[in-house]
Order: C-alpha cells, then sequence, then structure tokens
C-alpha cells in the first residue's frame, strides 16, 4: 500500500487538491455579489490549497503523519476532502438566494405565459401570438 500511495495517490490528490481549489478560487470570484457562496468558496479554496501545501511540504521534509496510513483512512480522508472542497460549495451555490436580475436555468428556458399558439386550418405555419 506504502509503494501505491508514494507513486499514484499522492501525486492525484495533490493535483486534485491544487485544481479544486483554483476552480473554487475562480467561482468566488465570479460569485462575489453573492457574499455567502463567496465565503464558502473562498474557504474551500483555502482548505484545498492548505492540503496540497502540507502534502507537498510533508514529501520534500519528509515528514510523517502521527498515525499510520493505511487504504481505510485514505479513503475516508479522500471521502472528505471531496465533501469539503467540492461538494459542500456546490450545494450551498444551488441552495443560497441568487444576486439581483439572475435568472434560474427555469426562468430562462420557460415561454411567457401569455404566449400562444394560434394553430390555422389553411396548411400555413405557425404563428406565436403575444
Amino acid at each position: 500500500m506504502n509503494d501505491f500511495l508514494r507513486q499514484f495517490f499522492w501525486p492525484l490528490i495533490t493535483s486534485l487538491a491544487l485544481i479544486a481549489a483554483l476552480i473554487n478560487f475562480a467561482l468566488a470570484w465570479s460569485r462575489r455579489r453573492a457574499p455567502t457562496v463567496m465565503f464558502v468558496r473562498i474557504i474551500a479554496g483555502l482548505a484545498s490549497l492548505a492540503l496540497g501545501v502540507v502534502i507537498i511540504l510533508g514529501k520534500n521534509l519528509g515528514l510523517h503523519p502521527p498515525f499510520p496510513l493505511e487504504w481505510q483512512t485514505v479513503f475516508a480522508a479522500t471521502g472528505a476532502f471531496i465533501f469539503v472542497a467540492l461538494w459542500l460549495p456546490s450545494y450551498v451555490d444551488r441552495n443560497s438566494p441568487q444576486e439581483e436580475g439572475h435568472q434560474s436555468m427555469q426562468e430562462r428556458a420557460a415561454r411567457p405565459a401569455n404566449a400562444t399558439v394560434r394553430l390555422r386550418n389553411t396548411g400555413g405555419p405557425d404563428e406565436w401570438v403575444n
């Protein structure tokens, strides 16, 4: 397991953490008019960045965690990281009040309530009437 962790998992989780940090910071910047979403995205970005930096520094300085790393521990920690850094900010973003003038996808896709279709029996094209 240690060989697998050294050669495959640590580079994978480090790159995932750094990419998640960049994504969260970019989304925080784009959603700066929604303060709750921006705050949650910044916290998630900082947590992701901290994980990546801790892994890189720990590997370069030869530091070892104070507990044994077994596959169960690594699997649980990866799940917690994905929850905190990726899923939780998306959940807050979906369920938070939107900024002024923001329309949801359903509002953009819906046709106006007063739009009706007049079908003619003359064989001509359909016509939208407002």
